[in-house]
């Protein structure tokens, strides 16, 4: 069994590590105006992966507005209604890193293969596969092999993904295949509410009064 999903394991099916964190699910992740849309077409997705038309469901939106929680929510309530089904979370970076690794190592046919074993996959900050062509023309292809196999994917960015400077035009088509969605900044109630369930978590009483001055003062 290997619980790496970097280390590759050719064709050979094995029990794959999800790298997600266990933290971040639905239950702690605060609803309001600004995303409950997204909200929403996560929650669709992870209760029937690949059987929704938000394939692949894109969030976009800015730093810190919660998209990492929500992609990774997704990913954790799926391994919880589906364990049998391959989840995997990386960043864009990662699939750089680990393509690069392939290329000097002659394995890109093992590469290939480990990413087509992945029943549901969830890619963090695309936006960072900008002036990267060989990582592109790779993640391209990845995605179309996931599609063909009606397999998940969900996918963040930083802005609308056909406004990403330095992404090819197939890639940003393909992209709106299914559903972008944003993420907006929240408003000063929901702000409000997240700094109440942090400290919450941290087993700290903030009063009501407190956590809405801090939201007014912080945006």
């Amino acid at each position: 069994q290997i619980k790496n999903p970097f280390i590759i394991p050719g064709l050979k099916k094995v029990n794959i590590d999800s790298q997600l964190k266990s933290s971040f699910n639905f239950d702690n992740f605060i609803e309001g105006d600004c995303n409950r849309l997204a909200r929403s077409a996560g929650y669709a997705v992870a209760q029937k992966p690949a059987g929704t038309a938000f394939n692949p469901l894109v969030l976009f939106g800015g730093v810190g507005l919660g998209k990492t929680h929500l992609a990774q929510a997704i990913g954790n309530e799926i391994k919880r209604l589906y364990g049998n089904k391959t989840v995997l979370y990386v960043t864009s970076d990662k699939f750089t890193n680990q393509f690069i690794d392939a290329l000097k190592n002659n394995a890109i046919n093992d590469f290939v293969h480990f990413y087509q074993l992945i029943d549901v996959l969830i890619m963090d900050d695309i936006q960072f596969f900008a002036g990267k062509e060989q990582s592109q023309e790779e993640f391209f292809h990845t995605f179309n092999a996931l599609l063909d196999r009606n397999n998940q994917m969900v996918l963040t960015c930083d802005k609308y993904p056909k406004e990403i400077d330095g992404l090819e035009e197939r890639l940003k088509s393909r992209l709106g295949w299914g559903l972008p969605v944003v993420i907006d900044p929240p408003e000063l109630e929901t702000r409000a509410a997240v700094l109440l369930a942090k400290a919450s978590s941290m087993g700290c009483h903030l009063p009501n009064e407190c956590a809405i001055y801090i939201a007014q003062r912080i945006r």
